[in-house]
């Protein structure tokens, strides 16, 4: 566990300052070019368009495990300050100016999720896996909508049994008011993202708040009850957190190719033009 710190802390350490350097390298070069009235933008935008493929190219190493090109842990590393560079090398392409024209404001928008929503999978990739495993059993993705299905029917079932059994109605009316759209599907997925417990607890509270009305063999069946809404609510906390570190991918890489696309094309012309 030391040794793994220590390395991290070590590529860590390279990373950056590689970033620096080529960061500084670039911003040297641009004045550099700026001053001697050579085309700059020509260079920073090959560049640039260089480095988006090898931001891209990242995706299809995952693709090939079995090929002896350095550790995963070390091209993300290297995938993550590449990212950074190109947001510097973006900022001198467009010489800090805002875009201007339809081909390049829509290239900045693309950029821009692009970046985004990279970051964001660096965070989720960073902390879900660890939160997957504070609440509930570890359920294999495909498996949820079955075991949601099960859940649904046993308190459904619970339900009708305390209804039949008892003279009151509270449970009835508490499932059919609170616990039947719950179950239905998954719930509160904004809130298992972000790690909140509050829509748990408004259920947990309503059930204490009709406790006190509640027979002796009523409570019992409110318990087992209860059980059931704890074991879906990890199930959905288990859905929204899995689903989010499958689904990100849908986002960051089909803009990607976009960019990728769309670039390429708006080096065409500006080569054309030049």
């Amino acid at each position: 566990m030391v040794q793994q710190v220590k390395n991290f802390a070590r590529r860590h350490g390279c990373g950056l300052f590689v970033f620096l350097a080529l960061s500084l390298l670039s911003l040297a070069l641009h004045r550099s070019r700026v001053i001697n009235l050579i085309h700059c933008q020509v260079y920073s935008g090959l560049t640039l368009f260089a480095v988006l493929l090898f931001l891209a190219s990242f995706n299809a190493r995952k693709k090939l495990p079995f090929l002896p090109l350095l550790q995963a842990s070390t091209w993300m590393q290297i995938h993550i300050y590449v990212g950074w560079f190109s947001v510097v090398l973006l900022f001198i392409h467009m010489e800090y100016r805002m875009p201007s024209g339809p081909l390049n404001t829509t290239l900045a928008i693309l950029f821009a999720v692009v970046s985004v929503s990279g970051i964001i999978g660096l965070w989720i990739s960073r902390t879900f896996p660890q939160r997957l495993t504070w609440r509930g059993e570890n359920v294999i993705f495909e498996r949820i909508p079955a075991i949601r299905f099960q859940l649904k029917q046993e308190i459904a079932a619970l339900a009708r049994k305390a209804v039949m059994e008892s003279s009151s109605s509270a449970i009835g009316d508490f499932y059919v008011t609170q616990l039947k759209d719950f179950f239905d599907g998954p719930r509160h997925v904004v809130s298992h993202i972000l790690s909140s417990n509050k829509p748990r607890h408004r259920l947990l509270s309503s059930a204490e708040a009709i406790q006190r009305y509640l027979s002796p063999e009523e409570c019992n069946q409110l318990q087992d009850i209860m059980e059931l809404v704890r074991l879906k609510d990890d199930l959905d906390h288990q859905y929204a957190l899995q689903g989010t570190l499958k689904c990100w991918l849908f986002v960051h890489i089909p803009f990607t190719y976009g960019l990728l696309l769309l670039a390429a094309f708006h080096g065409l012309i500006a080569l054309a033009m030049t």
